[in-house]
């Protein structure tokens, strides 16, 4: 299947319009976040990303390298990464699937996985500094990965 078979038939399911920008690019809002799909026809894949917000000021190493970890083999991801996007600022979470290993029915079911992914690490983003003690206690490390913490095994 096309990519843009594919996404065409995912925005039916969903009930929105596919209208992709001049980028080959089209969004929807998934529980409150902002998911955008982008077809990434030279490379015969589909990705997605979606805006986990903006890095709070306190603590960043401790969240860089729990997000490092949680990328490392995609333990705490569901098989995205996670980045910072140089447009915005904001930390970004990105899935890339070739076409090849997708249809219409594959794909929503990665997109579900994939919001409900990007729901976890936007509240942890948000919430970071509620999630670890006081920095005068302890310079602990966060624990380790996504999956020891208890929030997602995938």
């Amino acid at each position: 299947m096309e990519s843009s078979e594919i996404i065409r038939s995912f925005c039916e399911k969903i009930g929105i319009g596919y209208e992709p920008d001049a980028d080959g690019v089209c969004s929807f809002e998934a529980d409150g976040l902002l998911v955008s799909i982008h077809d990434l026809r030279e490379l015969d894949t589909i990705a997605l990303v979606g805006d986990l917000g903006e890095p709070p000021p306190e603590r960043l190493e401790l969240l860089y390298k729990t997000m490092l970890e949680s990328n490392h083999l995609f333990g705490g991801t569901g098989g995205a990464t996670l980045s910072l996007d140089p447009a915005t600022g904001h930390f970004a979470l990105c899935l890339a699937m070739p076409c090849r290993a997708l249809d219409a029915d594959s794909f929503y079911a990665a997109t579900e996985r994939f919001v409900s992914t990007m729901e976890t690490w936007k509240k942890l983003v948000g919430d970071f500094r509620s999630v670890l003690p006081p920095l005068a206690e302890t310079e602990a490390e966060m624990p380790r990965g996504l999956s020891d913490a208890g929030f997602m095994q995938v």
